[in-house]
């Protein structure tokens, strides 16, 4: 079933929103406990992304704490120490660019040889990123437009950080859970799924659901599905059970039953209603 647009939209690409962007070299690195490495000096921009664990980069007397979910880029040109914790050493994820437009990418996302660490905006979803990245490059038959995809994965987080600090990330995070729903309502979300995607508590994405919306974070994924239900019925000859596979639900009791208690009356009442009023209008076109 083709999904229903509301609207449409038009994008006109920009050559200068795609800089020559790529990567060179990928690997994973597992420390032991209080595991020393450097002084290097790299002739190329690397990210590291911790995967798991934690340590400590050193550029001249300036030190730099990472720990898991964050991310570390060094310079191409300066010297760098770095040392995995006593306790819980690192594991990282590391990702070699090249590209004319390599430095101005991490100059625009503010990252620099003073401020070299990466507070991701979805930590979770750049850990899998990188992941799925180095999977991609071990598999002995590469597939390149899969490494392709999971490389801009990658980038695409990283630019999300960006907009995380140049809004509030209250706004940030409800209009990310906004825009996830609206586009998985069709799936088997819940708030836990939202939560993580955005690397936060449930607690404090139901807290901003309340503030923003006036309703919890479940109520307004119901909503949502009911009005999209709604207007399928008005719009497509769809039947009760095809409807509620449409919009994410698995069992059509359960959708009856919420649909009623929404709409005030049972998705085949609704269903009749619409039926009734679309002939009515074809009538008065003929």
């Amino acid at each position: 079933m083709q999904k229903y647009l509301e609207r449409e939209e038009h994008f006109s690409f920009n050559e200068n929103d795609f800089p020559d962007v790529r990567m060179s070299f990928c690997c994973c690195h597992r420390y032991n406990p209080s595991e020393k490495f450097g002084p290097i000096t790299p002739n190329r921009y690397v990210l590291n992304i911790v995967e798991a664990g934690r340590g400590a980069l050193e550029l001249g007397n300036r030190r730099h704490s990472v720990v898991t979910g964050q991310a570390f880029v060094l310079f191409p040109g300066k010297t760098y120490r770095w040392k995995a914790d006593g306790l819980e050493p690192w594991n990282y994820i590391g990702i070699e660019f090249i590209g004319e437009g390599v430095e101005k990418m991490f100059a625009d996302f503010g990252i620099t040889p003073q401020n070299p660490v990466i507070n991701f905006s979805s930590p979770h979803k750049a850990m899998d990123a990188a992941y799925d990245l180095f999977m991609e490059c071990e598999k002995k038959y590469r597939n390149h437009f899969g490494l392709c995809v999971c490389f801009h994965h990658l980038l695409e987080c990283l630019e999300e950080s960006l907009v995380v600090k140049k809004m509030p990330a209250k706004n940030f995070y409800m209009t990310r859970a906004v825009e996830y729903i609206k586009e998985n309502y069709n799936q088997n979300i819940s708030v836990e799924n939202i939560a993580n995607m955005l690397g936060i508590e449930r607690s404090y994405l139901s807290r901003l659901f309340k503030t923003y919306k006036n309703k919890s974070t479940q109520n307004y994924i119901i909503d949502y599905r009911i009005q999209r239900a709604k207007k399928m019925f008005e719009e497509e000859d769809l039947n009760v059970s095809q409807v509620c596979t449409a919009v994410g639900y698995t069992n059509i009791y359960c959708f009856s039953r919420i649909f009623k208690s929404r709409v005030g009356m049972s998705p085949k009442e609704y269903r009749a209603v619409c039926k009734h009023s679309n002939k009515e209008i074809e009538m008065e076109t003929v």
